[in-house]
């Protein structure tokens, strides 16, 4: 089959819906699919790219989260569509790409799948800090979303969490994919002593985060439960790891809080071959957010081997099993996540084969071959 993929955000970005569409893009290429990209891209962008499967349109940044583009004349994508024999159109975007993707579709008659990777209507703050004016920008983004998402033939979402969620909505063709991991590439037998040494740990407890910096990843919660922690563990140490618009906010907030001493800070992209090691290097995995729909963060740490701290909330409270792989708390609550955090802290090494167990039905094979059969489905 040829697919062509439509996106928002691509490389050189890095965040979730990135990472999905390259682990599916590798993996129905390794099956012998073709896979095209159409994604909203800067100049640079165009200029360096030397993929001939990957086509840029011109965009303008999201002024509220620059790291996200608006294309501004993607219509065009559906005469290259035809040209190149497409099958199947899948959207990974429902802003002017995914717009597109659906006009493409309709001019081609082609079938029309689209992800839901993100709780857009959750990210209203970086539009507006009024309450009103938030709860409009719900509503509406909601609003929005049903009438897209019913222009599609089939709609993926990433776990059961999120399926429901749609089905209350009225939408119906909803299939549970979730974004496979590479069980290979993270696992339990990873060495992360370098690492370790690298952030000056080698004899401490290494509670780690991975992730976009963005105030729905809500590491509030993380950073006030550090002083309990370290009641427990004063040996405890505290590693953030990823790039966003909140770095600074969380920044300030854990020297407000008198915790700097125990924080450790990589507001870096991490090279692809050095992320395993960051969580090898962790002794436990801690995710307060409310915003996951997946969490393949959750997903790749426990593929090597660690015990997951999470909020009971959305899709991490389908991905975690109390005492199993790892605890759940509330996410508004800093004593609880502390308390969990604590546990997993002195139980962490009993669930480490749980934990790996748990990442390898999450394998890029099981999603790869899944996500294959439905567009098979919808081709026929």
């Amino acid at each position: 089959m040829k697919i062509a993929y439509y996106t928002e955000t691509y490389l050189p970005n890095k965040d979730g819906v990135v990472t999905s569409i390259l682990i599916f893009k590798k993996a129905l290429e390794d099956m012998g699919h073709e896979v095209y990209i159409f994604a909203a891209g800067d100049r640079k962008a165009k200029r360096e790219n030397r993929d001939k499967r990957v086509f840029y349109y011109t965009s303008t940044p999201f002024r509220p989260y620059p790291m996200y583009r608006i294309a501004l004349f993607p219509f065009t994508s559906q005469n290259k569509v035809r040209k190149l024999g497409i099958d199947l159109i899948h959207s990974h975007g429902m802003a002017t790409m995914g717009l597109a993707a659906v006009e493409a579709a309709k001019a081609n008659k082609l079938p029309l799948v689209s992800t839901f990777h993100t709780l857009v209507p959750q990210a209203s703050h970086y539009i507006s800090n009024s309450k009103v004016v938030k709860g409009m920008i719900e509503r509406f983004t909601w609003r929005y979303l049903e009438w897209y998402y019913k222009q599609c033939n089939a709609v993926v979402a990433p776990s059961v969490v999120i399926k429901e969620m749609l089905e209350e909505r009225g939408l119906t063709g909803i299939y549970v994919i979730p974004t496979g991991i590479d069980v290979k590439k993270f696992n339990p037998d990873n060495d992360g002593s370098s690492i370790r040494k690298e952030w000056g740990m080698e004899k401490n407890k290494v509670v780690l985060n991975v992730g976009r910096l963005v105030l729905e990843k809500n590491l509030d919660v993380l950073i006030k439960s550090s002083l309990i922690v370290l009641e427990e563990f004063s040996d405890a140490r505290f590693v953030i790891v990823g790039e966003g618009p909140a770095f600074s906010y969380y920044k300030k907030l854990v020297d407000k809080t008198g915790v700097e001493k125990w924080f450790h800070f990589v507001n870096e992209i991490v090279p692809p071959d050095r992320i395993p090691l960051v969580y090898a290097a962790a002794d436990v995995f801690v995710i307060p957010s409310k915003f996951e729909t997946q969490g393949i963060v959750v997903q790749e740490a426990m593929a090597s081997g660690k015990p997951v701290v999470g909020a009971d909330y959305l899709a991490l409270k389908e991905i975690i099993r109390e005492d199993y792989n790892g605890y759940k708390f509330n996410p508004d609550d800093p004593e609880e996540c502390a308390e969990k955090i604590i546990k997993a802290l002195k139980k962490g090494k009993e669930m480490r084969e749980n934990a790996r167990k748990s990442a390898e039905e999450f394998s890029i094979e099981n999603c790869a071959t899944s996500m294959v059969k439905l567009y098979e489905k919808m081709v026929l």
